[in-house]
């Protein structure tokens, strides 16, 4: 039986007295951090193939390397060609070309493998040439022109908490002393963490509550959650450009059920810059959402949206816009009646925390399940092949993360604002069921790189708020200290603070 509790602030509370006593090292002349040029060079955010190094030779990536977390370069075993010619070697990363002699790495025989240097500016004054081990030039190449973004857009749309990719065989420094805590404190440092994890998501739903209310935060929170990871600012744009008032002040009262998420879908879509009404009128279930459009033109708010800002590289075909814009209109009108996040925290409210049954359980995770039978249940895109079978706009693994990261902080923030104790209980109490807890593949980089895949280890991360909890851990030392573990407290926080 799980028991029911409020949330605690212990790990929030040990991460402030441990920030009181780090140091950190910081340049106020750079504003972008080292790990973005990794970000970058990781996914290869390159507008073109045709790269040239600093003395204009060709150059072509084979092969990026491996993100390295120890000491040494920052990718190892990259394959490239410069001039056709191919180099096998390490690659090192910097802000400023500069920084290879500041960071004294001509005397490190760790970079002796070195074979491009990669950074994103010049910087004042002129470099030596590098030689490596095998007396190869070390080639230069300045990212700068060739980024498919300004460098501070990037930044921004840089979703730190997806990096790195799995493509490392060895364990974090970490690994060891967490494998030595008993069951017991291993298993409070994850609850721990992981109620901090939701507690500082508090924080940004604050304030837009205040503002905007509860039901168009909820709104807002979902339609970016439908986004994660590479439309979430796209879909936050949507839902402030069209925000719950202005879609039901548009739409008549009298236009209700199936039709009028066909209306939501029209205003939504073409505030979004997918629809493209000449390519739309020739597939006749999209026709009609054109002309649905088309009688909105003069009263629908402009957006600064189109195409371009909508991603669908390294995305699930289920998972494309298309879609979840055609699951968030069916939300709307599913719940408009009471709205949203009253029906949310409904549901919530009936789970019986103490035994409750697994079809009442699923019943709750399911909360943002959406099945359609329209056009979209059956297509990826629009004029594309015709699915087998009807797939869900909203599925099951993404209703559990909207719950998880957009419903129990709202809800927190609701339970705690009008002291009903009971809620937060219960709300706890989901974020403790042992059903299906997030999987992808930043979870599983982490399941390897911090627990080591040992199974003793894995076997307690059996409910979401321990996941979370592996995650917070992640965000606060690994992300922080740029995913060196050289760098990196945590081991010594283990051994001083948990063991």
């Amino acid at each position: 039986m799980i028991v029911a509790e409020k949330f605690s602030d212990a790990y929030l509370k040990f991460t402030r007295v441990l920030n009181q006593f780090e140091v950190r090292e910081e340049d106020h002349t750079i504003r972008v951090p080292e790990k973005v040029i990794r970000c970058i060079w990781n996914d290869q955010l390159f507008c073109t193939p045709k790269l040239k190094t600093q003395d204009n030779q060709n150059l072509e990536i084979v092969y990026p390397g491996y993100w390295n977390f120890g000491k040494g370069p920052d990718f190892t075993s990259a394959t490239i060609k410069v001039n056709g010619k191919v180099y096998e070697g390490d690659i090192e990363l910097h802000v400023y070309a500069t920084d290879w002699e500041s960071h004294g790495h001509s005397q490190n025989p760790d970079f002796d493998n070195v074979i491009l240097h990669v950074y994103m500016w010049q910087g004042r004054g002129k470099q030596p040439p590098k030689k490596n081990k095998k007396n190869n030039a070390t080639f230069d190449f300045e990212i700068k022109d060739f980024l498919t973004k300004g460098i501070l857009d990037l930044n921004d749309e840089l979703d730190f908490e997806n990096y790195p990719v799995l493509n490392q065989c060895n364990v974090g420094l970490c690994h060891e002393p967490l494998s030595r805590l008993s069951e017991e404190k291993l298993t409070q440092l994850l609850n721990a963490a992981g109620e901090a994890r939701v507690l500082r998501k508090l924080e940004r739903f604050h304030d837009p509550i205040i503002i905007d209310g509860y039901e168009q935060t909820f709104y807002r929170g979902t339609a970016e959650a439908l986004g994660y990871p590479n439309n979430k600012q796209p879909f936050q744009i949507l839902a402030d450009t069209l925000p719950l008032t202005t879609l039901r002040d548009l739409v008549p009262a009298k236009v209700k059920g199936e039709e009028r998420a066909l209306h939501y879908q029209a205003l939504l879509f073409g505030a979004s810059g997918l629809m493209d009404s000449e390519g739309w009128k020739e597939i006749p279930a999209l026709r009609k959402l054109v002309k649905i459009l088309e009688s909105y033109k003069n009263s629908l708010p402009d957006s600064p949206l189109t195409k371009k800002d909508w991603c669908f590289r390294a995305i699930r075909p289920a998972n494309y816009p298309y879609r979840r814009i055609a699951g968030l209109a069916y939300l709307i009108v599913l719940h408009e009646k009471t709205g949203l996040f009253a029906n949310f925290i409904q549901a919530i409210s009936r789970l019986n925390s103490k035994n409750a049954s697994r079809k009442e359980v699923d019943k709750l995770l399911n909360f943002f399940c959406l099945d359609a039978t329209d056009y979209w249940s059956q297509h990826y895109t629009p004029g594309g092949k015709t699915l087998a079978d009807s797939q869900q706009l909203i599925g099951a693994a993404r209703s559990r993360e909207i719950i998880i990261n957009i419903g129990l902080p709202i809800g927190l923030i609701f339970a705690r604002a009008g002291k009903l104790g009971d809620l937060e209980e219960r709300l706890n109490h989901v974020f403790q069921i042992t059903k299906g807890a997030s999987d992808n593949k930043l979870i599983r980089f982490m399941k390897h790189y911090i627990f080591g895949d040992q199974k003793e280890m894995l076997r307690l991360l059996s409910s979401e708020k321990q996941v979370q909890g592996l995650m917070q851990v992640y965000q606060d030392f690994c992300t922080q200290s740029q995913n060196n573990c050289l760098h990196c407290p945590f081991p010594d926080v283990i051994g001083k603070y948990f063991s």
